[in-house]
């Protein structure tokens, strides 16, 4: 649009920034709901929350001392907090389930700077290993497919980027993803397996993609110049929550799965992350530091999402 000096220039240059300000508001609403539920309160580091397929139990991340990460399990129905392997002395994160709970998938620390995966198959009582390689080599993240025949996991290389790798339930058999000059992290399986959703650095900064489950038909979801990292599909698979610095503050969004109707869901002064969803798609559970503490939370989005599409 041309532009005369003087008044009319600045005319304008009010039109401009008034039609950014009404584009920027519509492609990342805030929408506030029942303030959010805190369901622990012991304060420590918290992070991966996961739910069992049962929905009765929530599984995650916690520093139980200054040397060790522990996976604890969290039940539902009756508050009780337990760690979910007993006997582990080394530090556990990241885990996932196969969605006929007959296998889990999780990172565990076996050496200085050194993380490998780790599969369970319940059934038979049988553990299988991924040793992806010697030296300060770490596995970054991690997700299972749905029917319980694969595992997706982010593991960087030498040049400097950071690549997706999938692997039969096993730990055998692997195959590249992606292939780039930048960093692929945090995938996650769609609800029935058939994409993945995953954050990535291609576009300059760390944005949300989704592709099908073989690597093909990559779609960015995310464009702003601050982090979108670590999505979550919801249980129908029609949404992604997903953890964005876009406002100055990390804090919860949730977007279609196409990457409209880019939603704001927390409005924490401190940060919010690793959000999770809830089984019955009613709920997002998330970690949240409030005046120093970093504890869990349960926010509801069923009347949100009721209210945006009336």
């Amino acid at each position: 649009m041309y532009c005369r000096t003087g008044i009319l220039s600045m005319n304008c240059s009010k039109l401009y920034l008034f039609s950014f300000t009404v584009t920027y508001l519509l492609l990342t609403m805030s929408v506030q709901g029942a303030p959010p539920e805190r369901l622990t309160t012991d304060g420590r580091m918290k992070q991966d929350l996961c739910f069992t397929h049962d929905t009765q139990d929530l599984i995650y991340s916690v520093l139980k001392t200054a040397q060790l990460i522990k996976l604890q399990r969290m039940n539902l129905q009756s508050g009780k907090i337990t760690d979910f392997h007993i006997n582990a002395t080394t530090n556990e994160i990241q885990i996932d389930f196969s969605k006929d709970m007959k296998f889990y998938a999780f990172i565990r620390n076996d050496g200085n700077l050194h993380t490998s995966v780790q599969v369970q198959n319940i059934e038979a009582g049988e553990t299988y290993n991924l040793n992806p390689g010697g030296g300060f080599a770490c596995v970054r993240a991690l997700t299972m497919s749905p029917n319980g025949k694969s595992v997706v996991y982010a593991f960087p290389d030498n040049n400097g980027s950071q690549q997706l790798w999938q692997t039969d339930i096993q730990l055998q058999n692997k195959t590249a993803l992606t292939n780039s000059d930048y960093l692929d992290a945090y995938p996650r399986f769609s609800p029935t397996g058939n994409r993945l959703a995953f954050t990535s650095t291609r576009s300059g900064n760390f944005d949300i993609y989704r592709m099908g489950a073989d690597g093909s038909a990559m779609l960015q979801l995310t464009d702003h110049p601050g982090i979108d990292t670590r999505p979550a599909w919801s249980p129908d698979g029609l949404k992604i929550a997903y953890t964005s610095l876009i406002q100055g503050n990390y804090e919860i969004f949730v977007m279609n799965a196409d990457g409209t109707q880019q939603t704001q869901i927390t409005t924490n002064p401190g940060k919010d992350d690793f959000a999770c969803w809830h089984p019955d798609g009613k709920r997002i559970f998330h970690v949240s530091e409030v005046k120093g503490k970093v504890d869990i939370y349960s926010t509801s989005v069923e009347d949100i999402f009721d209210d945006s599409t009336k």
